[in-house]
């Protein structure tokens, strides 16, 4: 057992996880280090999962335990806004706590994603040695042990981890694709945001819960991004990945979206930063 012991809040979405719960919970119990808090925002289960979770008092290795329940006119499965306000709504209770301002780090943790047992000592020591770096990540690995073949240089939002001061800093917006818009937010700030390759976490969803390919198309649109990015990665998709339906969904969902004027996010800078996004790549500004 590590002397390092940070003060870490999570807060954890739930929809329907009965068969996840109590694995869930034996991985948090199993970490090296303690965890001060974790809420868990229960939403519209109908498998048992809220009558479970009400039997529950205190959880193994957890300082502060909190279910809290909400509900949404519309009970279906939703990613984008409906998945932020689940968050923002474990932030928001975290910041009525007494301990709210001594905490080191805040962060997501889904219910159905398993860290390994010295994840948070291997993230909490990464981000401590590195000021500038204010969200961080581990990598995603199915459960027969594959790499999820998302960007292994984007911070998933599934198991990130800001240091509080960012999180402060830099706030979370109830948004589409708040995890994309909240790393965003930490780099108009000054903030830099890094995955840290040795730190793993397994998850039995990979690729199951993603938005179809024309959503996101509307996505790049609503966060800002250029006509011209959006065609170049369309092309991508296609000659380089061989994917010619994802990448003319892609095009073609923008394209809609521009057409229709659908809402654009409301944040003029984050619009902003994404209209200038692959330049600030190429030049290595983020």
């Amino acid at each position: 057992m590590t002397d390092y012991k940070p003060s870490i809040a999570l807060v954890t979405p739930l929809k329907d996880e009965i068969d996840n719960i109590e694995k869930f919970f034996n991985t948090i119990g199993n970490q090296t280090i303690p965890i001060k808090c974790l809420i868990i925002v229960e939403n519209d289960s109908t498998d048992g999962s809220k009558e479970f979770l009400s039997k529950i008092t205190s959880i193994k290795n957890v300082e502060h335990f909190k279910v809290i329940n909400i509900n949404f006119e519309d009970a279906s499965y939703r990613v984008g806004k409906k998945y932020a306000t689940i968050i923002n709504t474990g932030f928001e209770y975290i910041k009525t706590c007494p301990f709210y301002d001594a905490l080191d780090y805040m962060g997501i943790l889904d219910c159905d994603v398993f860290p390994e047992i010295d994840y948070y000592d291997k993230l909490t020591k990464f981000l401590k040695s590195n000021s500038k770096i204010g969200i961080s990540s581990g990598l995603t690995y199915t459960e027969e042990g594959k790499l999820h073949i998302a960007d292994p240089n984007f911070v998933r939002g599934n198991s990130r981890l800001w240091k509080t001061e960012c999180l402060k800093e830099a706030g979370y917006l109830i948004a589409y694709t708040a995890d994309t818009v909240s790393i965003a937010l930490a780099h108009l700030k000054g903030w830099k945001t890094e995955t840290l390759k040795s730190a793993k976490v397994v998850s039995r969803e990979v690729n199951v819960r993603i938005a179809n390919s024309t959503n996101k198309g509307y996505h790049a649109y609503y966060r800002g991004h250029t006509l011209f990015y959006v065609f170049l990665k369309a092309i991508y998709l296609i000659l380089a990945k061989g994917k010619a339906k994802m990448g003319y969904e892609f095009l073609a969902g923008y394209m809609t979206s521009m057409s229709e004027k659908k809402p654009r996010i409301e944040d003029k800078q984050v619009r902003k930063y994404f209209r200038y996004y692959m330049f600030n790549k190429l030049i290595h500004k983020y």
